[in-house]
């Protein structure tokens, strides 16, 4: 109680919140308490210097064994964030994850990832991926269980940096995309789901494996985006989902500059031209009538903006990627398509697959009643 009365006393402006925990602590009420230190912990004015660290080594250390072990590993991971020394907050945190180990392996997971990321920070890149590899193998033989969601959204966080940092872009935008479905977006500062938002989109760009953008377009995240100097990715996302070429273009032109900021793109903008033709011919293949999907090696030229001596190479990659299936007439100089890559739809793209339903079930009823017609024409000749 000692330390309370100092820390009253430092921060005046929270003695109404210190002596909430005061009391919760002199009633023994450990759950409230846990609750109301959670809260805490997230002011703004603690965020400085070891006044958390203290916080804890103080007031919660000695009574880790009245909270619960997931909540003192929350606590654990909020009071290290603010230790500039990476060694220091690693041994702290792995002192919080010793301590709860014995009693409850999730809790101890949670320590264990959030250590990882800290590894990362420091530069022991090696060291966090097995960490990391060992919290994913827990995870996973446990994912059948009742594992609380904080689990998931702690390792997949700390998992996505990870691949953030070593460049693994396809892994890294499914992993984050799974990181978002455990957590609490709206709750999420905006600063943080912007942070994501750029992250997620420029992998979903740079991935070579990744040719569906509307998971990530459907996510609301993505809205955090709009009205800022980032609402650029967004835009770009939206015209690459649909192989809008000339959309693609315009985007370019618009904000050459700040695309021009990220290395990354420029350094790898003769794949990024094409995979906007192949999202091009992706769309183009998508929106094929079941009677229509041989395709002259021409209209592909057409609606992917190539040479038609391009085509085949571009139908080559296609079928490479798997993301069609389908089989390439070089003499007659067209293909056809059996199956395009499965996508996520926006409203737009439903109410157009609703029509070809719709004109394709209008199809079959027409050559059902010709049949019919046929049958009873056929029996009355008989």
């Amino acid at each position: 109680m000692e330390y309370l009365e100092s820390l009253q006393l430092a921060f005046p402006d929270l003695a109404a919140e210190v002596s909430v925990l005061g009391d919760c602590y002199g009633k023994s009420l450990w759950h409230e308490l846990t609750q109301k230190l959670l809260e805490f912990v997230k002011y703004a004015q603690l965020q400085l210097d070891d006044t958390l660290y203290q916080l804890f080594e103080q007031f919660i250390k000695p009574i880790l064994a009245k909270l619960n072990p997931l909540a003192v590993a929350k606590l654990g991971v909020a009071c290290c964030k603010t230790q500039k020394d990476v060694s220091k907050a690693r041994t702290f945190l792995q002192h919080v994850g010793d301590s709860v180990k014995p009693s409850n392996q999730q809790a101890y997971t949670i320590c264990r990832a959030e250590d990882a990321l800290l590894a990362l920070k420091g530069g022991a890149v090696k060291e966090a991926g097995t960490m990391l590899e060992e919290c994913e193998e827990f995870v996973k033989k446990h994912e059948a269980e009742d594992i609380e969601p904080v689990v998931h959204s702690t390792y997949y966080s700390c998992y996505a940096a990870y691949l953030k940092a070593t460049k693994q872009y396809d892994d890294y935008y499914h992993t984050a995309l799974l990181a978002l479905v455990y957590s609490d977006i709206e709750k999420m500062p905006i600063d943080e789901q912007q942070s994501w938002a750029y992250d997620i989109g420029i992998a979903a760009l740079l991935g070579e494996k990744v040719y569906n953008f509307g998971e990530l377009l459907g996510n609301p995240v993505i809205n955090s985006l709009d009205a800022t100097n980032l609402q650029w990715v967004r835009e770009l996302l939206r015209a690459y989902n649909k192989g809008d070429l000339q959309g693609y273009e315009q985007i370019a032109q618009q904000y050459g500059d700040k695309m021009g900021q990220v290395p990354e793109l420029l350094e790898k903008a003769a794949f990024l031209k094409q995979k906007i033709q192949l999202m091009a011919l992706l769309n183009f293949l998508f929106n094929l009538t079941a009677s229509n999907t041989v395709v002259s090696f021409t209209l592909v030229a057409k609606h992917t903006s190539i040479e038609v001596n391009q085509v085949e190479y571009l139908l080559m990659k296609a079928l490479a990627l798997g993301i069609i299936k389908g089989v390439i007439d070089q003499v007659a100089q067209q293909v056809s398509v059996t199956w395009v890559q499965a996508r996520v739809l926006d409203r737009e793209e439903i109410k157009a697959l609703a029509a070809k339903v719709s004109a394709w079930s209008d199809t079959v009823r027409t050559t059902l009643d010709l049949v019919n017609a046929t049958g009873a024409q056929l029996a009355h000749q008989q």
